[in-house]
């Protein structure tokens, strides 16, 4: 089994929670890439090659009344096959872009070394 660690930052633009029409809420756009991205695994990749895509830590906001304009997700992109894994980057990447600009913020994806798997991940 191999893995890489993947941290992704959404960008947006922070707002009072009164006003959130003024915002771009980098917490929406992280969740719904949360969801999303979870058709890395059962739609963009044949069910007969193991592959998982695990967040494992979501970040952002420092007050309660504040639409924060940052969001760091950690995760990590597990898969068998380390053609594959290294062939989802690019798709991963791409959908965190693409869902952060959908409402109106970006994403930046940065991957660590492929690693291949001999025990638990870092």
């Amino acid at each position: 089994m191999y893995y890489t660690k993947v941290d992704i930052l959404f960008h947006g633009e922070s707002a009072h929670g009164s006003t959130p029409h003024l915002a771009k809420d980098a917490i929406v756009a992280a969740s719904s890439f949360i969801l999303n991205a979870q058709t890395l695994v059962s739609r963009m990749n044949n069910p007969l090659n193991p592959l998982v895509f695990t967040v494992s830590g979501v970040n952002g906001g420092t007050q309660f009344n504040i639409i924060t304009d940052l969001v760091k997700l950690a995760a990590y992109l597990y898969a068998d096959d380390k053609e594959l894994l290294i062939q989802m980057q690019p798709r991963l990447t791409l959908l965190a872009q693409s869902t952060a600009a959908a409402f109106g913020c970006t994403a930046e994806t940065v991957f660590g070394a492929v690693q291949s798997k001999g025990g638990a991940a870092e």
